[in-house]
């Protein structure tokens, strides 16, 4: 619908300035908005010159932009309002999907026995859910970079409602786990791009407190439903109200999806203008950038192969997904664990074994209200930057629009700082929650240590994510695809074996073997503040963001506060 809408505003500003004669063009814009050029005004195309040599087949080619620097048309142009609006539907979108992957976690031994099978195998539903949102995300990561967002995200918000709905009616098991799959590979593409959705309308500025509360929707998520499960599977009420709460919370969001999400990607809006132009000006010389491109299905190749790569190749994206992964690794095993964290050692109910995972949403939210003070020193470390470059005073405005880290913004690494908190914080959790779980010792202690194992998780989750952004640019979707599948892979991976692993080693085990890879782990922003710089020079798809010697490479060390 908002699409649609969109569609039609280009077309009449399009007409407009065909009818007054003259038709506006931003210039190529800089690197930087450090640079001259990087402000320039936009340039003036004659509409009769125009078709004075529109049948001149050696003309080159109009490329396609905004309209100048604070196009109302552009995504980062609109109003915050809008802009706020647009980032509150995404943010319902993915607690509604997240929230889904452990809808019916707590409420296992009921679906088992109602489906004659063990628990083991009902544990293989939820972990069906996430190995569809893994072979998802590889795909919707590299299809969302060829075409644009709002289709893809109406299409699939439709079959996963779809798919939720079959869960919930699925008369045996073998029908709820292929629902419960196809349902995970229909969510998938949210999670996958919304990520870019974020960065089509928030520049890296404002991206350093809206990625923080997006990602809380994705805790949330993951940690309220065991919550709801728990109390429904204790109360007698029948299991089937676990999947239809996803289905009424995931439906409402479809409907705002529908009705109010507009398209976010700019190439694909700039395509639109151009093809107006051509239609009212019967010039073909008129193109965006997307339509010089090779055909959808070769870049949908390329993107495919570059996640790949990115997996493989990257040892930027290698080590800090397997950060992610063990994170996620921790957080899913406990849809099981707490079962023996709390149930065995402390006597919980089922009801009070789910609310126990309120601890981990408190502890995110924890790490998220911080977010403000760092905001701050990031933007004015932004101006510092500013000053130094150009010997002018800082301009806010400036700061808001700069878009390319280590040119006008900070190095990527400045993001590392979030993390030197949480990076420790997170075997510090394990090692405290495995050996003070003891019935002598208050739950009290290991509700801290849940606590705390929240805040590392959104510390890190959200750390690594903004390093990549900055560091991939409009190549970090593919790496962050690559990321999500193996994060996701990983987490319905322990969800199918923690049951024995807990069986077999105990709480105590179990969390020290965890605590020890978390802390070969923990060094790692210090050693990306170190080697950083190196890994991106070399990378095939960061490259070099400053050239040495120049007056931006002499502004002070990326991790200095100030």
């Amino acid at each position: 619908m908002q699409s649609l809408r969109q569609y039609r505003q280009i077309f009449a500003a399009a007409d407009t300035q065909v009818k007054n004669g003259r038709i506006l063009n931003l210039s190529a814009a800089g690197s930087s908005v450090l640079e001259s050029r990087g402000v320039d005004s936009p340039s003036s195309i004659n509409i009769d010159s125009l078709q004075s040599s529109s049948l001149d087949k050696d003309e080159h080619t109009i490329l396609v932009r905004w309209e100048g620097q604070e196009d109302p048309l552009s995504p980062r142009n609109w109003s915050l309002a809008r802009r706020v609006a647009v980032f509150s539907i995404l943010w319902i979108n993915v607690f509604a999907v997240d929230r889904a992957s452990s809808a019916d976690s707590q409420a296992g031994s009921r679906i088992a026995a109602a489906f004659h099978v063990s628990e083991e195998a009902e544990a293989l539903s939820v972990s069906l859910y996430t190995f569809g949102l893994a072979a998802g995300s590889l795909l919707a990561g590299p299809i969302a970079e060829t075409v644009s967002r709002n289709p893809i995200y109406v299409v699939s918000r439709c079959l996963h409602v779809a798919w939720l709905v079959g869960v919930a009616l699925a008369p045996n098991f073998g029908a709820q786990c292929v629902f419960r799959l196809l349902a995970g590979l229909s969510g998938s593409v949210l999670l996958a791009i919304h990520a870019a959705s974020v960065a089509d309308i928030f520049g890296p500025t404002y991206r350093t407190v809206a990625w923080p509360i997006i990602a809380l929707a994705s805790f949330w998520g993951t940690s309220f439903s065991p919550i709801t499960g728990a109390w429904i599977a204790q109360s007698g009420i029948d299991w089937r109200w676990t999947e239809w709460i996803a289905v009424i919370l995931s439906g409402s969001t479809l409907i705002l999806t529908v009705l109010f999400l507009p398209e976010t990607f700019a190439p694909i809006l700039l395509s639109w203008r151009a093809a107006h132009l051509r239609a009212l000006t019967g010039c073909d010389r008129f193109k965006a950038e997307l339509d010089l491109q090779d055909t959808i299905r070769q870049r949908f190749k390329v993107a495919l192969l570059r996640a790949l790569h990115m997996i493989t190749r990257e040892p930027v994206v290698v080590l800090l997904g397997s950060w992610i992964v063990v994170e996620y690794i921790v957080v899913y095993g406990l849809l099981q664990g707490f079962s023996y964290i709390f149930g065995d050692t402390y006597g919980f109910s089922r009801g009070l074994i789910g609310t126990c995972f309120a601890a981990i949403a408190v502890g995110c939210a924890l790490w998220t209200a911080a977010i403000p003070i760092y905001y701050y020193q990031y933007k004015q470390k932004a101006g510092a930057l500013h000053e130094q470059v150009t010997d002018r005073p800082r301009r806010m405005s400036l700061v808001h629009r700069a878009n390319s880290p280590g040119t006008d913004l900070p190095e990527p690494e400045y993001r590392l700082w979030q993390a030197l908190l949480a990076a420790p914080a997170f075997p510090i959790s394990l090692f405290w929650m495995g050996w003070s779980n003891y019935a002598s010792i208050s739950p009290w202690s290991d509700l801290g240590a849940t606590v705390l194992l929240g805040f590392s998780w959104a510390g890190i989750y959200v750390t690594v994510y903004q390093y990549l952004l900055d560091t991939y640019g409009i190549y970090a979707g593919s790496a962050l695809a690559a990321i999500t599948c193996c994060r996701y892979a990983a987490s319905g991976a322990v969800n199918l074996i923690s049951r024995p692993v807990y069986n077999g080693l105990g709480v105590h085990w179990t969390m020290t073997l965890l605590g020890c890879l978390a802390v070969l782990q923990m060094p790692l922003p210090l050693l990306f503040y170190r080697y950083g710089p190196r890994l991106r020079a070399k990378s095939s798809f960061a490259g070099r963001y400053t050239k040495p010697g120049t007056k931006r490479g002499m502004t002070g060390r990326a991790l200095s506060w100030r």
